[in-house]
């Protein structure tokens, strides 16, 4: 068979040139090589573009054109936009939280002033007020929640912490959220990470996260998500306030029975050691080796050997 190629050289005015790349072509007798000029190789391009202005005056390209007049109502988009504006409108709180992410979205803007910050953040505190424990395990409300906490007075902060350290039964799940199992939620700990961020200076916030955290250090040290917070916690609040936590890590009976030991002169009190405590309670000393090796193996399995902690 015969294989035709077309080739379109743009050949240089000078005339030796020319012919240096007239002896540079060569031909075989299965191929055949067709030499154009400039002029030619433009006429075709622009014979090409042309011909594309045609079709596509005469509507015979692919893209569809607006209609302004037509229902765009219809469209799978709108549809499924409509769908995920109903399926939250069902959920608990659904006008506020609604509310709050428009303000929010004013709020998170880096060029506002004082003043407008602190007038967004009172709206916005009125709308969650009482309203944090459902609002901040959802994945859009709990930036709302994370914005009081950030932009919010010592004294909004402080009704924050309140409501999520210290809120009661719920009878509706037969079950209590408090700080610890926000703690493990995915959207929720980030509401955790600012409220051990902006406010470790509050020695009352301090006091109502310690004890709502307490007996739980075991579980969240080794947690997924927990495990950011135990970090967080430990690198910024107050070395005396998490004395308490740190040795829950040595296990149950460890935080049992380490209450609180006179020091070497027994005028003041504080919280014994490790190798204290083994010393003076000896049967405690396999228990206590056990617990660890199991916290240390649980690290392990999961990377979480990062962490500072361990």
């Amino acid at each position: 068979e015969q294989y035709r190629i077309s080739i379109h050289i743009y050949l240089p005015e000078d005339s030796r040139n020319r012919s240096h790349c007239r002896s540079s072509l060569q031909f075989s007798a299965r191929s055949r090589f067709v030499c154009t000029n400039m002029a030619a190789a433009s006429s075709k391009e622009g014979g090409k573009k042309s011909t594309y202005r045609k079709n596509a005056a005469g509507g015979g390209g692919s893209k569809r054109k607006f209609d302004k007049h037509s229902d765009t109502s219809e469209t799978p988009a709108n549809k499924k936009r409509a769908l995920k504006h109903e399926r939250q409108s069902h959920r608990k709180h659904a006008t506020a939280v609604r509310s709050a992410k428009e303000i929010w979205n004013d709020l998170r803007v880096k060029t506002n002033d004082k003043d407008t910050n602190t007038k967004l953040c009172n709206e916005l505190f009125g709308l969650l007020e009482g309203k944090c424990m459902e609002t901040c395990m959802q994945h859009d409300a709990s930036r709302c929640v994370q914005g009081v906490i950030q932009y919010g007075t010592e004294q909004q902060r402080r009704a924050v912490v309140t409501e999520l350290c210290e809120s009661k039964q719920d009878d509706s799940n037969n079950g209590q959220q408090n700080l610890g199992e926000l703690c493990k939620i995915q959207y929720a700990h980030f509401v955790v990470l600012k409220i051990i961020k902006y406010c470790f200076r509050d020695a009352e916030c301090v006091k109502m996260v310690v004890r709502a955290l307490k007996k739980q250090m075991t579980k969240l040290a080794v947690h997924s998500v927990g495990s950011r917070v135990v970090e967080l916690l430990f690198a910024t609040f107050p070395a005396k306030s998490i004395a308490p936590l740190k040795l829950e890590l040595y296990g149950p009976q460890y935080a049992l029975f380490a209450t609180s030991v006179p020091s070497g002169n027994g005028a003041s009190n504080s919280l014994p050691s490790l190798a204290a405590f083994v010393e003076e309670n000896p049967t405690k000393q396999g228990a206590t080796l056990e617990h660890l090796q199991l916290l240390l193996q649980k690290g392990l399995d999961k990377s979480l050997t990062g962490f500072g902690y361990f």
